[in-house]
């Protein structure tokens, strides 16, 4: 399930510039954590392609393999991203869920990670976008954070969709991930329009560095040279 790619880390990732970039990622979670507790992670982006979907998984990896309980929910109704990527999908999860029509521990999935779980988007996809503004859906939110540390929710992107705007306030928090290359102001045009739907922006994780422009690379590839 969790199978290691030239994006996805997986339960064992090689040693690597790019396992590195991660943990330096899930450092700064930690970080922010210390200074405000939060549970619930939206995780989006301005537009498609942006990689939003390998940054929830590999977060999510990094989280489990330092044994932090952590739900990696698929909240991208449209494309499943997470589901499709990790083998999950047309199984019963998150719409089924705040539909009541299935229990957590028989929605939720294990993986290779003993503190890494699942939840795929469900059954009732064409539901969900109407779903996310509904108190079943900040019920389910709620046991899910019972059940864990962390509630990382991998969401459409923000352009020209609904839903992460509409579950924007009912989560702790919200990364925007962008590429390093995008235009500085349809990233702030999507901030602005979390922000006024009540999101707490915890940040904005940036994509796609080249290697000449990275310091995680440079100093990786200079410190084992």
């Amino acid at each position: 399930m969790l199978t290691t790619t030239e994006t996805l880390l997986g339960s064992d990732p090689p040693r690597s510039a790019y396992l590195e970039s991660y943990r330096v990622l899930r450092s700064s979670v930690l970080a922010l954590k210390e200074k405000e507790p939060f549970q619930t992670v939206l995780i989006t982006s301005p537009g498609q392609g942006e990689g939003k979907t390998c940054v929830v998984a590999n977060l999510g990896i990094m989280l489990g393999l330092v044994n932090m309980p952590t739900i990696i929910v698929d909240a991208d109704f449209y494309a499943q991203g997470i589901s499709q990527v990790l083998g999950i999908a047309a199984t019963p999860g998150l719409t089924d869920l705040c539909l009541g029509q299935v229990q957590l521990d028989e929605a939720l999935t294990d993986t290779e990670i003993p503190s890494l779980y699942l939840l795929s988007a469900g059954t009732q996809i064409d539901k969900g976008p109407e779903l996310a503004v509904t108190g079943s859906m900040k019920r389910v939110l709620g046991q899910l954070t019972d059940r864990a540390e962390f509630v990382l929710l991998d969401c459409t992107p923000v352009s020209g969709f609904g839903t992460a705007l509409s579950l924007a306030g009912a989560v702790d928090t919200v990364f925007l991930v962008s590429l390093a290359r995008a235009q500085a102001a349809v990233v702030q045009r999507c901030l602005t329009q979390l922000r006024e739907r009540g999101a707490d922006i915890a940040g904005v994780i940036v994509n796609d560095v080249l290697p000449s422009d990275s310091i995680v690379y440079s100093a990786f590839h200079r410190y084992y040279r």
